[in-house]
């Protein structure tokens, strides 16, 4: 379970007053807001990219606030999806696994799940947007992370493909039993793929039930 408690975090201005947000185990939870609302701030907190003026993180009711990114077992998916151009598929997905016996079994584990079953060699710059996505998530959650952060990982791409990787991510989100903070600014995407939204306006939450 993660537990965001009482956040602050300014810069010239407050951007976040207070915040918190729970999510239970298995839960993934939308976390919608227009730009300048403090939601990737949020995220950046929780991953120990920034630190929070006050308030606490938790997961599994361990105090993480002071903890390095590395110890958290937090998992992020970017925007940029930043996957390793140099490397193939197999590369890009087997660099999250720390057990190195186990790589090539994990990563065929992965990509299975994902539904790019036999991309082990394919080039990175011959992937769709759609796949490249399912890559970077694979990399990801290969790693078993205890908290997976995605922020508005699928705003790149046209309408119709975003509907439908957002219904396979939640898929794949639910079938892993993967506890997730999905960042977003449109209602449509976090309704699909959320069991519950938060609505952040400028670092104040408004909890409401998804459809």
């Amino acid at each position: 379970m993660l537990q965001v408690e009482a956040i602050s975090k300014s810069w010239d201005s407050p951007v976040l007053t207070d915040f918190s947000l729970q999510a239970e185990e298995g839960e993934v939870v939308g976390l919608l807001g227009p730009s300048g609302s403090g939601k990737s701030t949020v995220l950046r907190i929780i991953a120990g990219l920034e630190t929070p003026d006050k308030g606490r993180i938790l997961i599994d009711d361990e105090d993480i606030t002071e903890m390095p990114p590395e110890s958290r077992g937090v998992g992020m998916v970017f925007q940029g999806l930043a996957l390793f151009p140099h490397l193939n598929v197999e590369g890009n997905i087997g660099f999250g696994v720390a057990d190195r016996g186990r790589q090539a079994e994990l990563v065929e584990e992965m990509l299975d799940k994902v539904g790019l079953a036999g991309f082990n060699q394919r080039r990175i710059d011959s992937l769709s947007g759609g796949e490249a996505q399912r890559v970077a998530l694979a990399r990801s959650l290969v790693a078993q992370p205890r908290v997976l952060l995605l922020d508005e990982p699928l705003s790149s791409l046209d309408s119709h493909l975003k509907q439908h990787l957002a219904e396979e991510l939640r898929a794949i989100l639910k079938a892993t039993g993967t506890t997730a903070i999905y960042v977003t600014h449109d209602e449509a995407i976090a309704n699909l793929v959320s069991d519950r939204i938060v609505h952040l306006r400028s670092g104040d939450d408004d909890y409401s039930e998804s459809e």
